[in-house]
């Protein structure tokens, strides 16, 4: 009985003694790991991280209406320098700061720092090559997307420009940018030192095209010619406007000075980025004399058959002198747009309500924005009817106290172009994307007809004042204008013309404006109607040759 007593108790030690060393194994095996192996499992763990990639989508392309390319994605580099092993030379710092055309103080506050810094986002594969070839240890490379402008600053204005990230800030790019820049792409999953470990995968959805009305070969002939026009003229800035007035397209838009938007480093004048067809406004001269004479035409108050003597070549009014450049005499209607008498125009503006004036001003776009083209723009300036004084009033009609910009002029006398018919510009080929409005009649078929001769009288008369705006085999309808500004003492002169061609049924029409001229030669006839000549000319034998 006691024998069995004990032979229960040795096998209960015996068990225990099993469990406590088991027991004892264990801790020590977690203690080991834990102590022990920590850095181990770190390493481990680091080996099996998530995993996340970001792949870019590319930006849509811009296309002018014959699809040549004006804006597109190419693959670019970022420079990065590895800290650990960049200890550049001071010969290699004063090849890298000049190949890269950045400053040598960038390149010290990096040598401050550590890790992995990015010294310069989006160069190209020659830069890259080069950069290459100087064998700086430490410069490795990051492929990425980069936005390229092929035509350069022959489209900027229009198509306008990216950030650093791609991102529309100007013009079409900034307008359409949702459109443009398409969804990103990416990865997410767990790497190992094997490979990488399921995971999911989604891929970058490209941007959309957008397609201009643009032509690029009207926009190089338009640079070529406004580019020269401003340098030997003095000109502090200039503006070119082409449209069809059949369809209301935009086929050259084009400002001086401009810029490459693929190399905007190291610009220091802001002013180059404006838009200066769009939001430069201005007191237009005599370019607005048709207009307003559409609008004392149409009041009945006058036919064609009117004369109005201008002589002594002045008139006093309100208190105010108004001149012509010589005593005109007797002029026909036709005669006072042709010679741009100012004094005939403040006899016939006179009579007239301003009520009846601002109606028409406003029906041909003055004084609204041109909201269709969508690219910014401003609205330009009329006066309210209750606003206007007997003296601002005649002043309106020879282009004084209102403001328009070059393409509000080029909308305007589409009117003249379309027989009557106002129709809002436009410059995206996909007219969905801008959603015109009805085209208006706003002057009667008779009305504009009548305006339409005097522009061809004004153009091919010995005595017209845009004589010089022909074109060899076509005959062509415009009236210059010239108006001036005092600014800090100095006066400066803005002159135009506006025109279309043939006159009998136009194709195109073209607006010409040159700002801040200082020299003695600068009336519209001297100045913008050769432009237009060389301008219009040569595009037309671009359009019929296909060249």
């Amino acid at each position: 009985m006691i024998s069995r007593v004990v032979n229960y108790s040795g096998r209960s030690f015996f068990i225990q003694l099993v469990f406590l060393i088991g027991f004892v194994l264990l801790l020590s095996r977690l203690i080991y790991i834990q102590v022990f192996q920590d850095e181990f499992i770190k390493k481990q763990l680091d080996t099996r991280i998530a995993l996340e990639s970001h792949i870019l989508a590319k930006r849509g392309k811009i296309l002018d209406r014959n699809n040549r390319l004006l804006a597109v994605d190419v693959t670019g580099y970022t420079v990065i320098a590895d800290l650990s092993l960049f200890k550049p030379k001071k010969n290699e710092i004063s090849s890298l700061t000049s190949l890269l055309q950045i400053n040598i103080d960038k390149i010290k506050k990096i040598l401050k720092r550590k890790g992995h810094v990015e010294i310069i986002r989006h160069i190209g594969e020659e830069k890259k090559i080069e950069l290459e070839r100087l064998n700086i240890e430490g410069i490795f490379f990051k492929q990425n997307l980069q936005r390229s402008y092929p035509q350069r600053e022959i489209s900027s204005h229009v198509v306008g420009i990216t950030d650093i990230d791609r991102k529309g800030i100007q013009g079409a790019e900034l307008v359409f940018n949702k459109l443009l820049k398409g969804e990103d792409g990416g990865f997410t999953g767990l790497k190992s030192p094997i490979g990488t470990i399921g995971g999911e995968r989604s891929s970058p959805k490209q941007g959309l095209d957008l397609k201009l009305t643009i032509d690029i070969r009207l926009q190089s002939i338009s640079h070529h010619e406004l580019k020269k026009a401003v340098e030997e003229s003095g000109a502090e800035s200039g503006s070119i406007v082409i449209v069809n007035p059949k369809t209301a397209e935009i086929l050259s838009l084009i400002n001086y000075p401009t810029f490459n938007p693929s190399n905007r480093r190291g610009i220091k004048d802001l002013s180059v980025f404006r838009n200066r067809a769009t939001v430069d406004i201005f007191e237009p001269g005599s370019v607005a004399k048709p207009i307003a004479m559409a609008a004392i035409v149409s009041s009945k108050k006058v036919d064609k058959d009117t004369r109005i003597s201008t002589s002594p070549g002045w008139i006093e009014y309100e208190g105010y002198k108004t001149s012509d450049f010589r005593d005109y005499g007797n002029l026909s209607l036709s005669e006072i747009i042709s010679y741009s008498s100012n004094v005939g125009m403040v006899k016939l503006c006179k009579d007239q309500s301003p009520e009846h004036l601002v109606h028409v001003f406003s029906d041909f776009g003055i004084g609204s924005q041109p909201v269709n083209i969508l690219i910014p723009a401003r609205e330009g300036f009329l006066p309210q009817a209750s606003a206007l004084s007997n003296r601002d009033k005649v002043s309106s009609c020879y282009g004084y106290g209102i403001s328009m910009s070059a393409l509000q002029i080029a909308q305007a006398y589409q009117v003249f172009a379309n027989e009557g018919i106002f129709k809002e510009l436009n410059l995206f080929y996909d007219k969905a994307l801008s959603n015109p409005k009805p085209d208006v009649r706003v002057l009667s078929k008779n009305t504009a007809k009548l305006i339409n001769s005097m522009l061809v009288e004004t153009v091919n008369s010995r005595s017209g004042t845009a004589r010089k705006a022909k074109i060899e085999g076509k005959v062509v309808a415009g009236k210059t204008g010239t108006s001036k500004k005092k600014r800090d003492g100095l006066t400066t002169y803005s002159t135009s013309f506006a025109g279309f061609v043939p006159a009998e049924d136009p194709s195109l029409l073209a607006v010409i404006v040159l700002h801040g001229i200082t020299k003695d030669i600068h009336s519209g006839g001297s100045v913008a109607a050769p432009i237009f000549s060389k301008v219009v000319g040569q595009s037309i034998h671009a359009l019929e040759s296909g060249s």
